[in-house]
């Protein structure tokens, strides 16, 4: 960066060009002006808020939390989703309405003269906002089996039935192996076989469990009895997948869901991870964890990622996911620091106990032959990095792929990534694909990092959800002057992905609804090019208040979570009276310190 450019970027400030800044004057002037027209008598003085320290944000953040826990939306009525289609309900506890009727005259208006869903499927799947006379027009249209027919076609990959749902839930698509793999890892003192516990003379637990270990471990090594669907897989029999120089979309928690992953794949992504789902609650058969693992048709090199602290729910986890769908590859999750999963001995807590770490790993390897790769963080403390002595690990343990987040739990967001850290890391590593991550939101950011330090690829988080176009311009070398109109369309049509994949009744809306304004926290923090004196925008600065070329670019620059919903309304019609939001994640992930 020569003198000029620095002089520019000052003190974390984004560099905007001046005729594009709205001056303190003019805010401070609306402030009062505002103030005055809602007759308020707050004569506080006008001094700026003292600077909040980590704890007190830190309480604040979980209590955004606690109040997103309400409904962001109530409903009048709902109809049974049979009897939107024309069909008899026949379950005598269904709670939802069947008085056609009445339910028509107490819906909401109609968003358009047509239905996404009727369009692209041919009926109306969850879709009742849109219907004007259900009875009678599908069945002219269709008949049942066709509609069946084009109900699977709806794409977002498989789920569970209530079925199997049971079935997990009751460990009844758990082999003998994955039970044995898991109780391996507990202490000496858990035995794995209970008909040997009872038959073996007091005392001689531990002998038990080290004779059934060496058993699996002689033959898993040397392939005794492969015909036999009890003995884990050696690693020749295990999938191969090139990760090497692809363009790698990170597992987000709430913000990376299906619709969102649909508009980056669009965009060149090349490969792509489901949220984090936890271990335990898909393994008790949860509808809503099981629902995080959909996969769109367009995704062609996809994983999910799960969360889990115990080597026996990791390890069935992983039998149970490669027996009920199709997945390229599994993430273990050693990166999460939020208190919640931390505390129960997930996410990053697991960096502290690379015992417990390697018996989780090295037993998903064994009982599947999907992929095993992992995420992680330098450490937990800022002084205190322990990547560089688990990575080399986790290639002995048989893990595929590893991608290293350049910052400490303790640090969260705040402060740039160490890549200089992730660079030592990657030399420590012989054959297996390492892949850097942190505050990369271009295409020079991009490249600079695959020279400088020497990584396989680059995994991007919070550069695809403020410009999910980062991987056409990573792909053209280019710097893409996007216009206001352009991201309109790429919203709208976030918002059509969103009812084909939540519905478009209003329930499914309003779902909608909330996933686009928990992106708009992040999409617009995005600066357009054509403002800035200097390329690119760097992921850590701040900008000042400016205004946009036109009305529609100044509204998607605004932090203000009402302006968020006035534009969802553009694409999902006024929100009901009812809709409340509060956004997950607070724009304090900007911070920057010097």
């Amino acid at each position: 960066m020569n003198s000029s450019e620095n002089s520019l970027r000052r003190n974390g400030i984004a560099p905007i060009k001046p005729e594009y800044i709205i001056k303190k004057e003019d805010i401070k002037r609306n402030i009062a002006t505002e103030a005055t027209s809602e007759d308020t008598q707050d004569d506080t003085s006008e001094e700026p808020p003292k600077k909040k320290n980590r704890i007190t944000r830190t309480r604040e953040s979980n209590k955004r939390y606690k109040e997103r826990a309400v409904k962001t939306f109530t409903e009048v009525k709902r109809l049974c989703h049979k009897t939107a289609v024309g069909e008899d309900c026949d379950f005598d506890q269904c709670k939802y309405d069947h008085d056609l009727k009445t339910f028509l005259e107490v819906k909401e208006e109609n968003l358009g003269d047509r239905c996404v869903n009727f369009d692209k499927f041919g009926n109306f799947p969850k879709s009742d906002v849109y219907i004007k006379e259900i009875q009678g027009e599908i069945s002219k249209q269709l008949n049942i089996q066709e509609q069946n027919k084009l109900a699977k076609l709806q794409a977002t990959g498989p789920v569970i039935d209530k079925g199997d749902q049971i079935a997990v839930s009751q460990n009844q698509n758990v082999t003998d192996v994955s039970s044995v793999e898991g109780n391996i890892h507990c202490s000496t003192t858990e035995l794995i076989d209970k008909n040997l516990v009872e038959q073996a003379p007091k005392g001689d637990n531990k002998g038990i469990c080290e004779s059934k270990l060496d058993e699996i471990t002689l033959t898993s090594e040397f392939g005794e009895s492969s015909d036999t669907p009890d003995v884990p897989l050696r690693a020749c029999e295990k999938k191969k997948i090139s990760f090497k120089n692809k363009l790698y979309l990170a597992p987000l928690t709430t913000v990376g869901n299906l619709p969102f992953r649909r508009i980056c794949k669009e965009f060149g992504a090349d490969i792509t991870c489901g949220e984090m789902a936890m271990a335990t609650n898909l393994l008790q058969g949860q509808q809503s964890e099981w629902a995080l693992l959909k996969r769109h048709a367009s995704e062609d090199m996809f994983g999910v990622q799960i969360c889990g602290c115990k080597a026996q729910h990791m390890v069935k986890c992983a039998e149970i996911l490669s027996n009920e769908i199709e997945v390229d590859f599994i993430d273990v999750n050693l990166g999460c620091p939020i208190d919640l999963v931390y505390n129960k001995g997930g996410g990053t807590a697991l960096l502290r106990h690379d015992g417990k770490l390697g018996k989780i790993l090295r037993g998903m390897n064994r009982i599947t032959d999907i992929p095993i790769t992992v995420k992680l963080r330098t450490g937990i403390q800022d002084d205190i990095s322990v990547a560089h002595k688990l990575v080399p690990k986790f290639e002995k343990w048989g893990v595929s792929m590893a991608t290293l987040h350049g910052r400490s739990r303790q640090q969260r967001y705040t402060k740039l990534a160490d890549w200089q850290y992730i660079s030592k890391v990657s030399d420590t590593v012989n054959e297996m694909p390492l892949f850097g991550n942190g505050d990369v939101l271009g295409y020079t950011d991009y490249y600079e990092h695959i020279e400088k330090h020497h990584v396989d690829g680059i995994m991007i988080a919070r550069g695809a959800l403020i410009k999910p176009w980062i991987f056409d311009e990573i792909k053209s070398k280019r710097h893409y002057d996007i216009s206001s109109g352009e991201r309109l369309d790429i919203l709208r049509k976030f918002c059509n992905y969103g009812m084909e994949h939540w519905g478009s009744d209003s329930i499914g809306i309003n779902q909608t609804r909330r996933f686009f304004c928990e992106w708009m926290s992040f999409t617009y923090r995005y600066i357009p090019v054509g403002l800035l004196e200097v390329l690119p925008q760097r992921i850590n600065e701040r900008p000042p208040s400016f205004r946009g070329r036109d009305e529609q670019e100044t509204l998607l620059a605004s932090g203000n979570s009402s302006d968020w919903v006035k534009l969802s309304e553009m694409f999902l019609g006024p929100a009901h009276e009812s809709f409340k939001f509060v956004p997950k994640h607070a724009s304090n992930s900007y911070s920057y310190e010097g």
